[in-house]
C-alpha cells in the first residue's frame, strides 16, 4: 500500500523550479534580498513538513471481526497478533520504520491508580480486615502498597462471588481490578511516577505482542506505536488496530472514538459469518452521531470455510448493504476474504498448514476470483482516497505557499523590468512610481502590523463570549441534556434485590452507584462529546474565516497603485487615508490574486505546538463525604421503615424507601459534580486550547503579510544599482527576466494542473 504517487514528483519539480528562479531573481535584484533567503527556507521546509505529516487509517468493528487479520492483509506478513478470543487489548498504531520497532508508552502510577479509585466509589467497608476500609483507603489508594492490593483482592473477590455474571456480560469493575493484580508483577518495575516509554526492537520486536493481547499487561500501557521495515507500509500512512467497539467499558470505547475522530479515514470490519450484529449498528450510530459516517470503508471480511458456495456470501453481502442503508444512502460494500489476501501475500512464507488451507481455498474458482476481484476494487478506492487525502493534507498547504511565492517574484520581476526599460527621459517617472510603491508598501505594513493585534482582539472576545454562551449560558443544552439524563436514569436496586440477604445493601448501593455512572460516561461519550466537537469546530472555522479575511484585505498589487501627487497641506501621517487613494486600494482588494491561498493552516500549527483538547470526562466524583451521605440517607431511611413495620403490623418493611432516598442524594451530588465539570471544560478549552491557538495563528499569519511586503524594502536600494548599469548589461538583465517569467509560468501551469485532480476539501 503506497501514495507515493505523481503528486509527490511534481512536488519535487515544483519546488526545485521554485528554488530556480529565487536564485535567478537574485541575480536581477541585486539589493539585499531578505524576502528571497525566507522563500529559500520555505522551500527546504516543505519536504520536512510533508514527512511529518500522517494520513490516519482506523481500522474499527466488533469483536472478531477481523480487523487484526485486515492490517496484516495490508502490511503482507504477520504483524499483529490473531487468533481466537479477544487479541487486541490496547489501540495499536502502525507506522513505516527504518526497522521494526515498537514502542510503548506506559502509564504513571498516579494514571493507574487514578483509575482503579474510580472502581472504588461507594464500595461497602465491612469486612475487609481490621484497619482497612473503603472510606480511608480508596482516596488515597496506591497499588503498590502490600495492604492495598489485598484490600483490592478482597474487592475483587466479593464481586465475583456475590455478583455473578448476567445477560449484559462480565462487569467493567471486576475486569478492571483483575487486570490490575494480575499485570503488577510484570510491570510494577517498568511503570514509573511518570509517564514512560520502552522499545521492543530488532529480535526483541515481537515481545510487544505480550501487552497488546494480555489484558492484564495492556492496562498498564498508555499507548503503542509499531514502526515497520518494508515497501507494504507508506512512509505518510498511520494504521490503527482498535479495540472490539462492543465493550460495555466507556473507557476502551473512548480509545477507539478518540482515534477515529483524529483519523482521516475509516475501515469498518464485518464478520461475514454472521453479518451486522446488533453490537455494529449501536458503534455506527455512534459513528454516525460524531460526523465520521462519510469517511467509511465498509470490508465484509469474508471467512470462506463458512460459506458453503459463491452465492451464500453474495446473499450476506446484500444483507448487509440493505441493513447499512438505515445509515448511510449508499453505502459500498467490499467483500473478500483479508486470510486470503495475507496468504497470498506472504507466498513462500506460508507456513504448511496453512499453505494446505489456501490450496483448499483455490479449488472453488468461482470464489477465489469475486474475493480478488473486490479485493483488488477496495484497494484502488483506498488507493484513490489516501491519494486525495495525501494532497488534501500534505501538499494543498506548501502549494499555496509556493504559488503566493511566485505570484510575489512575478511581481518583482515586473517592477525590475520596468527599471531596465526606463529611458533617461522615463527615469524620472520611474523613480517617482518606485518611491510610492516603496512608501505606501511601508505605510500599509505599518497599519497591518498596528492593526492585526487589534484586529485579533475583537476575535478572541467573539471566541470567548461564543464559549460562554455555549458553557455558562447553555446555548448548546449540554447542561440540560446532562441534567434532564440524571433526573431520568434510575438508580436501581432491582436486579439486585435478591441478592440483598448474602451481600448487603451497602454493596447493592455500590453496583446501583457503578451502573448509574457507567450510563452517565457512555451518555457523555455518544451525546455530549459530538456536541463539543460542533462547537469547537464551529469556533476554529471562525478563526480560519477571521485571518482568510484579513488576508484577502492585505492582497494588494503595489504596481497598479498611486499615492496622490501634490500632497500639499496635508498630515503624512494621514495620506494614506486621502480619498483617491483609498479608492485605490478599494479596487485593488476587489482583485483575487491568481490562486486562493489559506490564510492560516489550523491543523498544522496545532501539530506544531501539540495542542490538544481538554479531556472530555463528565462523570459523578464522590468524596469520602458524599458516600457518608449517601449512606447516612440510606440507612435513615432503613431504619424508619424498621420502626415502622413494627409499630404497625399491616406495614411490610422494605429496603426500596432507603435505596431510593440514597439515589436521590447521589443525583443531586452528581449534578454538582458534573456541572463542576463542565465549567472546568469551559475554562480549560479557553485558557489551554482556543487562546494558545489563536496567538500561534497570529504569530504565523504576520509573518505570511510580512513576506508579502518584503520584496518591495529593497526598491530604492535596487533601483540604483538597476540605473547605473550599461545598456547592454541591461538588456541582459531583461533577457534574464524573460526566462523568470517563462519559469514562473510553468511553475503556475503546474500548480493548477496538480490542484485539478483533487481539489482541497472546504473548511
Amino acid at each position: 500500500m503506497t501514495i507515493k504517487t505523481a503528486h509527490s514528483q511534481t512536488m519535487d519539480t515544483i519546488t526545485a523550479d521554485t528554488l530556480a528562479v529565487i536564485a535567478m531573481m537574485e541575480e536581477i535584484s541585486p539589493g539585499d534580498n531578505d524576502f528571497l533567503a525566507a522563500y529559500r527556507e520555505n522551500c527546504r521546509q516543505i519536504p520536512l513538513h510533508i514527512q511529518s505529516g500522517l494520513i490516519k487509517i482506523a481500522v474499527v468493528g466488533v469483536i472478531k471481526s477481523g480487523k487484526s487479520t485486515f492490517i496484516n492483509s495490508l502490511a503482507g506478513k504477520e504483524l499483529v497478533k490473531r487468533g481466537a478470543g479477544v487479541v487486541t487489548s490496547i489501540t495499536t498504531r502502525i507506522r513505516k520504520g527504518k526497522k521494526n520497532e515498537a514502542a510503548l508508552t506506559l502509564k504513571s502510577w498516579d494514571d493507574i491508580n487514578g483509575a482503579i479509585k474510580k472502581t472504588l466509589d461507594l464500595f461497602p467497608d465491612e469486612g475487609q480486615g481490621p484497619g482497612i476500609s473503603c472510606s480511608n483507603i480508596s482516596d488515597t489508594f496506591d497499588l503498590r502498597r502490600k495492604k492495598d492490593r489485598a484490600y483490592l483482592a478482597g474487592v475483587y473477590d466479593t464481586l465475583v462471588k456475590r455478583f455473578p455474571v448476567t445477560s449484559a456480560g462480565i462487569r467493567p469493575e471486576p475486569l478492571l481490578i483483575r487486570n490490575a493484580l494480575d499485570g503488577y508483577g510484570a510491570c510494577k518495575d517498568i511503570v514509573g511516577a511518570d509517564r514512560g516509554t520502552i522499545l521492543f526492537s530488532s529480535k526483541s520486536f515481537e515481545d510487544y505482542k505480550s501487552f497488546t493481547s494480555n489484558p492484564a499487561m495492556a492496562f498498564y500501557v498508555k499507548d503503542i506505536c509499531l514502526s515497520v521495515f518494508g515497501k507494504t507500509i507508506d512512509p505518510n500512512v498511520e494504521i490503527a488496530d482498535c479495540q472490539g467497539a462492543d465493550s460495555t467499558d466507556p473507557a476502551h470505547l473512548g480509545q477507539v472514538i478518540n482515534y477515529m475522530e483524529s483519523a482521516n479515514l475509516i475501515v469498518y470490519c464485518i464478520s461475514s459469518r454472521i453479518g451486522l450484529r446488533q453490537s455494529d449498528m449501536g458503534f455506527l450510530k455512534k459513528i454516525k452521531q460524531l460526523g465520521l459516517i462519510e469517511n467509511i470503508l465498509f470490508v465484509n471480511n469474508c471467512d470462506l470455510t463458512e460459506h458453503e458456495n459463491l452465492a451464500d456470501l453474495v446473499h450476506i453481502e446484500s444483507r448487509i448493504r440493505h441493513e447499512l442503508k438505515f445509515l448511510t444512502p449508499e453505502p459500498v460494500v467490499y467483500s473478500f476474504s483479508a486470510l486470503l489476501t495475507l496468504f497470498q501475500a506472504m507466498g513462500s512464507r506460508l507456513p504448511k498448514r496453512d499453505a494446505k488451507r489456501l490450496n483448499l481455498w483455490i479449488e472453488d474458482k468461482k470464489m477465489m476470483d469475486y474475493c480478488n476481484t473486490n479485493s483488488l476494487s477496495f484497494h484502488q478506492e483506498l488507493a484513490h482516497l489516501l491519494e486525495k487525502n495525501y494532497f488534501d493534507l500534505l501538499l494543498s498547504n506548501p502549494l499555496e505557499r509556493i504559488r503566493m511565492m511566485a505570484d510575489e517574484m512575478n511581481k518583482k520581476a515586473d517592477i525590475v523590468f520596468e527599471v531596465l526599460c526606463a529611458d533617461m527621459e522615463g527615469e524620472k517617472k520611474t523613480r517617482g512610481h518606485l518611491k510610492e510603491i516603496s512608501e505606501n508598501a511601508s505605510r500599509l505594513k505599518s497599519i497591518v502590523d498596528n492593526s492585526i493585534q487589534g484586529a485579533v482582539g475583537g476575535l478572541v472576545k467573539e471566541i470567548q463570549l461564543n464559549l460562554k454562551k455555549a458553557f455558562a449560558r447553555d446555548s448548546i443544552h449540554i447542561g440540560k441534556q446532562v441534567q434532564d439524563f440524571i433526573k431520568l436514569t434510575p438508580i436501581d436496586a432491582a436486579p439486585y434485590r435478591s441478592l440483598i440477604k448474602e451481600s448487603g445493601f451497602k454493596q447493592i448501593l455500590y453496583l446501583m452507584f457503578q451502573d448509574f455512572k457507567q450510563k452517565i460516561d457512555l451518555f457523555a461519550l455518544e451525546q455530549i462529546a459530538p456536541e463539543l466537537k460542533k462547537l469547537i469546530e464551529a469556533q476554529e472555522d471562525r478563526i480560519f474565516a477571521y485571518f482568510q479575511s484579513l488576508l484577502n484585505s492585505y492582497q494588494i498589487d503595489f504596481l497598479k497603485l498611486r499615492y496622490p501627487q501634490n500632497p500639499e497641506n496635508k498630515d503624512p501621517e494621514n495620506d494614506f487615508f486621502s480619498t483617491q487613494f483609498s479608492q485605490q486600494v478599494s479596487d485593488q482588494l476587489l482583485k483575487k490574486d491568481p490562486g486562493f491561498i489559506k490564510a492560516v493552516d489550523i491543523q498544522g500549527i496545532k501539530k506544531i505546538l501539540g495542542l490538544e483538547l481538554p479531556e472530555t470526562i463528565f462523570t459523578p466524583r464522590y468524596t469520602t463525604k458524599i458516600r457518608a451521605n449517601a449512606l447516612t440517607g440510606l440507612g435513615l431511611q432503613s431504619i424508619a421503615q424498621f420502626i415502622s413495620s413494627l409499630l404497625n403490623k399491616q406495614s411490610r418493611f422494605s429496603f426500596t424507601p432507603g435505596f431510593d432516598k440514597a439515589a436521590l442524594r447521589i443525583k443531586r451530588e452528581s449534578l454538582v459534580s458534573i456541572q463542576h465539570q463542565i465549567n472546568q471544560y469551559h475554562d480549560q478549552l479557553n485558557t489551554l486550547y482556543f487562546m494558545p491557538l489563536i496567538q500561534a495563528v497570529t504569530r504565523d499569519f504576520k509573518e505570511k503579510i510580512h513576506q508579502r511586503f518584503a520584496l518591495y524594502e529593497s526598491l530604492n536600494e535596487d533601483m540604483e544599482i538597476l540605473f547605473s548599469l550599461k545598456q547592454s548589461e541591461k538588456i541582459t538583465q531583461q533577457e534574464k527576466i524573460r526566462k523568470i517569467k517563462n519559469k514562473i509560468s510553468f511553475i503556475i501551469s503546474e500548480l493548477d494542473s496538480c490542484a485539478s485532480r483533487f481539489q482541497p476539501l472546504a473548511r
